[in-house]
């Protein structure tokens, strides 16, 4: 049976939830008087359309302040038909600074438990910067649950490049080879890339958390939703 040492987690969808999201877009839909769903509808095609636009957000070379003034508005307001403002604060009011970030709790006992396991835990994220001065915390969760984070706007480079398994590859303890790791991710081509380089691979899904920890209890055997298993470990310290 195949023995794993640690476990790589992306950010958003994975350890953020994204219970915020839609309440944040209907918001402002509501308040820029637009038709429900309108911007869960359009949002994320912009990025199909301009795949440089993602890569230089998600690789530190633009802000999602400049998105939001420079290209937001000017695609919605062409896609609907209605003259909206600029800036247009869709990522900032849905996490922008300031904002309640939400976390999966399930997910953040499983790698608590992990931990207590003796397992290498990380994030691998494709994240961005919301402004020129960069001093939003970009992965605000509790550090301490993780021995190693590698952000893309960090190292310039986006998942699923293979450059960025690389980096965080480099960067294990040099006793971890890639057949003992496991990546959860909810982006397939993330988890394309990855199964690529040889990890072990489980595909979250954002809105359902449950089958993805029950995925990784039968990879690894262990029960990871027993909040006993952290309370002994923490006794035992």
């Amino acid at each position: 049976m195949q023995s794993y040492k640690a476990v790589v987690f992306d950010y958003g969808g994975v350890i953020m939830s994204y219970e915020k999201e839609v309440p944040a877009w209907k918001e402002l839909e509501k308040e820029y008087n637009l038709a429900p769903r309108t911007i869960q509808t359009h949002l994320f095609r912009i990025f199909k359309h301009r795949p440089d636009l993602e890569k230089r957000l998600f690789e530190g070379r633009y802000t999602a302040e400049e998105l939001e003034r420079e290209e937001l508005s000017e695609y919605l307001s062409e896609q609907i038909g209605v003259e909206l403002p600029r800036p247009l604060p869709l990522l900032h009011r849905w996490m922008g600074p300031g904002s309640e970030i939400p976390f999966n709790d399930e997910m953040l006992l499983a790698v608590k438990i992990l931990r207590s396991r003796g397992y290498h835990t990380s994030i691998l994220t494709n994240n961005y910067i919301f402004d020129k001065a960069g001093l939003a915390e970009r992965t605000p969760v509790d550090n301490s649950l993780f021995d190693l984070i590698v952000e893309s706007t960090k190292e310039g480079v986006m998942k699923p490049e293979r450059k960025i398994y690389e980096i965080i590859q480099s960067r294990l303890p040099s006793s971890i080879s890639r057949h003992e790791i496991v990546f959860l991710d909810d982006n397939h081509h993330n988890i394309e890339a990855a199964d690529d380089f040889g990890w072990a691979t489980i595909e979250v899904n954002p809105y359902q958390i449950k089958p993805s920890i029950e995925k990784l209890e039968d990879l690894l055997n262990i029960n990871l939703t027993s909040t006993s298993v952290v309370q002994l470990h923490e006794k035992e310290k």
